[in-house]
């Protein structure tokens, strides 16, 4: 009987490291927030996921707003990110660092983490 292969994607420590640098806790988030007034959060979930709930002083990631990130804004903007999860945020992050933005970072556990770390009136869903 041959043995079954498994289909798993190994990722180089380095890939996995990067990654992780690119991670805020919910509590060093929230944390930052209060201290740096100049970091934006950025929020890119679905229009209709922000307007039912998002962290507060939040913004949509629209299209347009991409947009005008990427034509207008300093590449040393603080930026946070985050989703649902974490997964969108970081690629999100992702994109960001690979247009040249240096000080960016996504919500590790997204507005999951968020709600059950920092903020408890954010319903999980």
């Amino acid at each position: 009987m041959a043995a079954k292969k498994l289909n798993v994607s190994i990722r180089p420590a380095e890939a996995v490291e990067a990654e992780s640098k690119l991670l805020i806790s919910p509590l060093d988030l929230s944390a930052r927030l209060k201290s740096d007034p100049k970091l934006v959060l950025l929020d890119v979930r679905s229009e209709l996921e922000h307007r039912m709930l998002r962290i507060e002083g939040a913004k949509l990631a629209t299209r347009q707003l991409v947009e005008e990130i990427f034509a207008k804004w300093d590449k040393a903007t603080p930026i946070a990110l985050y989703d649902h999860s974490g997964r969108d945020g970081l690629n999100a992050a992702k994109a960001l660092v690979s247009r040249g933005f240096t000080q960016v970072q996504a919500l590790a556990g997204g507005i999951d983490a968020w709600s059950q770390a920092v903020d408890p009136l954010i319903p999980r869903y």
